[in-house]
């Protein structure tokens, strides 16, 4: 279980997104984001300690985030790194480490300062971010 959750906050680290997308209607990705909402995503509710999660896009294309969890009634963070690239549209690419191929999903900006993230991997779930 644990490992689904790390896998759709990771897939979120390492989201594709063209210069083009950076502005305008799209929303622009550069910046640090919070967790807010995760959605039919198993084990997941955001609470006190989810809820501290993070993800930094960087216009060098570099990526970073702190993902944090209850393990044993203990709040705990996990720190990776990674890179993201263009794309088209809301349809985005990303780079999961330890997958052969890289996992598609929808960014839907609903305005400057919140995205969420839908893997087409599993249409029904979703994780949500607001800018912080």
């Amino acid at each position: 279980m644990k490992k689904i959750i790390l896998l759709l906050l990771s897939i979120t680290l390492f989201i594709a997104c063209s210069d083009d997308d950076d502005a305008g209607s799209n929303g622009n990705i550069i910046g640090t984001w919070v967790l807010v909402d995760a959605t039919n995503v198993p084990g997941v509710t955001v609470d006190d300690c989810t809820g501290r999660s993070t993800i930094t896009f960087n216009a060098d294309e570099t990526a970073s985030s702190t993902f944090y969890s209850t393990v044993d009634g203990n709040c705990v963070s996990a720190e990776d790194t990674g890179e993201w690239s263009s794309s088209s549209n809301s349809q985005y690419t990303i780079e999961v480490p330890g997958f052969d191929e890289p996992v598609a999903g929808t960014v839907t900006f609903s305005s400057a300062n919140r995205f969420t993230f839908v893997p087409n991997l599993s249409a029904t779930s979703s994780l949500s971010f607001e800018r912080q």
